[in-house]
């Protein structure tokens, strides 16, 4: 069935694993996520960045991703990083059945003011909502801004939220990493044990399997793969690009790039989901 994050999320929690979040951004990553879904037959939530969104129309990828689901396993959509309120109505209204509000570069209370408010929204239309504490590095890094959550700050975060699940700073960024992350898995232990909705880990493409193992085992009920991804895709249409190079038809050198998006899919499912 497609549900809501909240669904995915608490199961997950109760049992001790993570829901992979696959961002895409066109008709074949979203290809290559379901290929891996219906190979696995384990629930994964499917996720696009507002720019992704201004890219290719906010009521498209739901529609396109509703339209080829043939129910292989549960499945939620997902708005990454909204960062207003305009957009997350926009991806309510649009068939997204969870989304995230980023306030993390805000104050906290500020923070606290425009989670809440979505929550309100979203709730009201049984839609779940992702929430960020603290910053993670890469894309929206700003020099000084950087700083790990606070297990007492969270606790007061998701009490006067009441957000279904917390992406927590604890090292890790987005993109491409520059040398050897270091991810405080006691950090997010600490706060898996003082609060009691899941938590949210961004930034995973790049990290070792042993990192993110540790990472789920410390109470991380989401992760977060877009680089990963999109470096499959790269890779796959160079190779399909290569193979058929006599060819002007993208139907012959396309599937290249479903497949190797896929291969990237299944392993991340097997590393976040016990059999």
């Amino acid at each position: 069935m497609i549900v809501t994050n909240k669904v995915l999320l608490d199961q997950a929690k109760r049992n001790n694993y993570a829901v992979p979040a696959f961002n895409v951004d066109n008709l074949e990553s979203v290809l290559g996520v379901l290929n891996a879904q219906a190979i696995t037959k384990k629930p994964v939530i499917i996720q696009t960045i507002p720019r992704t969104l201004k890219y290719g129309g906010i009521a498209t990828y739901p529609a396109l991703i509703k339209a080829l689901y043939k129910g292989d396993a549960d499945l939620s959509i997902h708005l990454d990083h909204g960062g207003d309120i305009d957009i997350v109505k926009a991806c309510i209204d649009s068939g997204f059945t969870s989304v995230m509000i980023d306030g993390s570069m805000l104050d906290f209370d500020k923070n606290v003011l425009l989670t809440k408010e979505v929550v309100n929204i979203a709730h009201k239309k049984g839609i779940s909502v992702e929430a960020e504490l603290g910053t993670i590095g890469g894309k929206e890094e700003t020099e000084g801004q950087i700083r790990y959550t606070e297990v007492d700050e969270a606790v007061k975060f998701v009490e006067l939220t009441g957000t279904d699940s917390l992406a927590i700073g604890v090292g890790t960024a987005h993109g491409v990493y520059k040398g050897v992350p270091h991810i405080a898995v006691d950090r997010i232990r600490e706060i898996a044990s003082a609060v009691d909705i899941p938590l949210v880990l961004h930034g995973a493409s790049g990290l070792s399997d042993e990192v993110i193992r540790d990472c789920i085992d410390a109470g991380i009920s989401k992760i977060n793969f877009a680089t990963q991804l999109r470096q499959a895709f790269t890779e796959g249409l160079k190779a399909g690009l290569e193979d058929k190079n006599s060819t002007y038809d993208p139907k012959t050198y396309l599937p290249f790039a479903i497949k190797a998006v896929e291969d990237a899919a299944i392993k991340i499912i097997r590393l976040c989901q016990k059999d």
